[in-house]
């Protein structure tokens, strides 16, 4: 599912009173009717009074037209309106008119003061959050914020009250998935044409409730048909898609040979999660090469269907790797000096399609030290960082990474031709052509050490088996994050990353049938 910017919400708005010629009081109409009868049908349920907080811009339009059809329905409505009228926007005065000339009361900032928000909110039983829309950067000003806190004072003396957001929660930056101080909670979340990509980056997400998407009345695609790059929600569907398609007479040769690259004294554990991933994502045949030493200790915990190998030099790393289909370098390979050099040269100058994950990322440090050895491979690197890993990736602290995860992320894969998978909540894949999807699944149960080894191995075993790097990547990220929320159904938390693996067939089933 597309999911868009500020910027494309824009450019659609710009495009169709100029091409499609459809005014944008149309779009509102549409928009506002949208909004009318979800709380309509809300109202069914809880009965009582709609109160309509309504902004003096283009979302307090929305919130306009959304009155005048309740008002029609019959359904109960109290409109304020927050801010000076004089300032209205063009739209919003179009809708205000046509509120007077139907002598459809409403109250504003000039006559109802902070110390009367309690008796503007009595009896409320559904709040229409219509104040401010999807471009606020930084935090709301008085007298949005205070009736926002008023409102949420108002719900923890009656918790059953609902609130449907315009659009976007006010005080939620579409963009970014930033949030001023006074946001509101929303229930309902009635947004049009398409999300916004902000929506599914925190804390954002935490605010939006059910996200609803209600059309427009155009095919605002074609607004964006020239664009360079789209962002879109990583969703079954999408990942159903990406899957490596199998035929009736696949075998073990057809559906690809993954090797895994780790292991060191005392980091066993990390490459055998890898291997356990790749298996259970449908990997044709596994192997997990480990330094000599390990080699014993590896061999008596792996998988029986994992075949095993170790390594001392480059030129043994790179007869492993040889005629494989995909190879992960990283899990628990260590940090000292001596496999630092061998795995950095065999990253920098191996063909083969290549995931590369934990130590070693760690081992790879800033990425502009490599000179170009990643970005100019003719198939793109899978890189797998974490906000830590990234950080020294890139030189860019994670505080400042996510105050635009989506953004940041799309331009580090443009800028140096890799696949970025940034771990997190959600975790964002970004490609060297500037798309970017953002992952909807997943939990808190997989804060657990060992959960991005297993997904390394899911990602790298899709890989092998024919996927583009872009498709692995995605796909490996849903079914990664999915699984666990099937574990989560029963055990929030307390799973194991190889619980998670032993999920991915029952995922994959379900999004097969």
């Amino acid at each position: 599912m597309r999911i868009l910017s500020i910027e494309e919400s824009r450019t659609v708005d710009q495009w169709a009173p100029t091409k499609a010629g459809l005014p944008l009081s149309l779009l509102m109409e549409n928009a506002g009717h949208a909004v009318a009868c979800t709380v309509a049908n809300l109202y069914d349920t809880t009965g009582g009074v709609v109160l309509i907080l309504a902004g003096t811009g283009n979302n307090g339009a929305d919130g306009l037209v959304a009155a005048r059809h309740l008002a029609e329905k019959g359904v109960p409505a109290r409109l304020h309106i927050v801010g000076d009228l004089a300032k209205g926007t063009e739209l919003f005065n179009l809708q205000l008119n046509a509120l007077k000339a139907m002598d459809i009361p409403f109250t504003t900032t000039e006559n109802v003061f902070s110390d009367e928000y309690t008796s503007l909110l009595l009896g409320t039983t559904i709040v229409v959050d219509a104040l401010v829309g999807t471009g606020l950067k930084g935090e709301l000003r008085s007298p949005v914020s205070e009736i926002l806190e008023a409102v949420a004072t108002y719900r923890k003396a009656y918790p059953a009250t609902k609130v449907v957001a315009v659009d976007n929660p006010s005080g939620v930056n579409g963009d970014t998935g930033a949030t001023a101080t006074a946001t509101l909670q929303a229930d309902v979340t009635v947004t049009f044409g398409a999300p916004k990509q902000g929506f599914y980056v925190y804390p954002a997400k935490s605010y939006m409730g059910e996200i609803r998407v209600r059309s427009l009345g155009l095919p605002w695609e074609q607004a964006l048909a020239d664009k360079d790059y789209k962002t879109i929600a990583l969703t079954a569907d999408v990942a159903k898609a990406m899957l490596p398609k199998r035929t009736p007479t696949a075998h073990k040769g057809s559906c690809g040979h993954t090797l895994i690259i780790g292991g060191s004294e005392g980091m066993y554990g990390a490459p055998l999660m890898a291997a356990h991933g790749a298996i259970r994502t449908g990997a044709g045949k596994t192997t997990l090469a480990v330094p000599h030493a390990c080699l014993d200790v590896i061999t008596n915990r792996v998988d029986t269907a994992v075949m095993t190998g170790s390594f001392g030099n480059l030129l043994q790393l790179r007869m492993h790797a040889s005629e494989k289909d995909a190879v992960a370098v990283g899990p628990g390979l260590g940090r000292n000096e001596e496999a630092a050099t061998l795995a950095r040269n065999f990253i920098t100058t191996t063909d083969r399609p290549l995931v590369v994950d934990a130590d070693g990322l760690w081992i790879l440090g800033h990425i502009d030290r490599l000179e170009g050895a990643l970005t100019n491979r003719e198939r793109p690197a899978i890189l797998t960082p974490h906000p830590g890993e990234f950080a020294r990736l890139s030189g860019i602290a994670p505080d400042v990474m996510e105050q635009d995860r989506i953004g940041t992320a799309r331009a580090f894969a443009m800028k140096y031709k890799v696949v970025l998978v940034l771990k997190g909540a959600p975790t964002v894949i970004a490609a060297p052509n500037g798309d970017v999807a953002v992952d909807t699944a997943g939990n808190p149960g997989m804060a657990i050490g060992g959960m991005g080894d297993v997904l390394t191995g899911i990602v790298t075993s899709l890989l092998g088996q024919g996927a583009t790097e872009w498709e692995a990547a995605c796909a490996g990220v849903y079914l990664h994050s999915a699984a666990a929320d099937v574990l989560a159904q029963t055990k929030p938390q307390g799973f194991a990353p190889d619980d998670v693996a032993d999920a991915v067939p029952g995922v994959i089933g379900t999004l097969l049938k």
